[in-house]
């Protein structure tokens, strides 16, 4: 196998744990690796052409934190990714600013609205307005709206429909005719 010209990597549900070495995969663009047990993603930093990388899936492994200051800064271009964050306060104003505009960008997807990780953000930016950095008041109001969104029932234009009545007297008609046969 030729890993130097492989730019997609799929190594998917194989129950694989620990680290990988990657350090022969100078053009990989994408690596799908989900529903397996790994714990970290340390193993990324294996790989020679860091800048190169667009696309990680990690989904269904054993990962409890992400450490999106260290993922920012090595993995410039990645993007489409579902995100899940830990040390927050490690980002610097231009991280967290270019971590939100990819979410507003549909760049970087949020996994689930069951976690923290918007709660977080937001309580992030506000701590960063606080201290004086006014330019993340849009992100402080975007994150907001994100928020609300997440938080509000889907709208539904469907009228809803009660069947019961008919369903009820096609049941008392189909009974009649049954008995109707019956005494024929």
């Amino acid at each position: 196998m030729n890993e130097k010209g492989i730019r997609y990597l799929d190594t998917s549900n194989r129950d694989l744990a620990g680290n990988a070495d990657l350090k022969k995969f100078t053009t990989l663009t994408s690596l799908n690796s989900y529903n397996n047990k790994f714990e970290n993603l340390d193993f990324l930093n294996s790989l020679p052409n860091k800048d190169k990388l667009q696309k990680i899936n990690f989904f269904g492994n054993q990962i409890k934190e992400i450490d999106l200051a260290h993922l920012l800064s090595t993995f410039l271009n990645c993007e489409k990714n579902p995100l899940s964050a830990k040390n927050l306060d490690n980002l610097t104003s231009e991280q967290f600013g270019k971590l939100v505009q990819g979410i507003k960008d549909k760049k970087i997807r949020i996994n689930s609205f069951k976690g923290t990780i918007l709660i977080d953000l937001l309580e992030y930016a506000q701590q960063l307005v606080t201290n004086g950095n006014n330019q993340q008041q849009q992100n402080v109001q975007y994150l907001q709206t994100l928020i609300q969104q997440g938080s509000s029932p889907v709208k539904d234009d469907k009228q809803p429909s009660n069947n019961t009545p008919l369903l009820v007297g096609g049941l008392v008609i189909f009974g009649i005719a049954t008995l109707a046969i019956g005494y024929l």
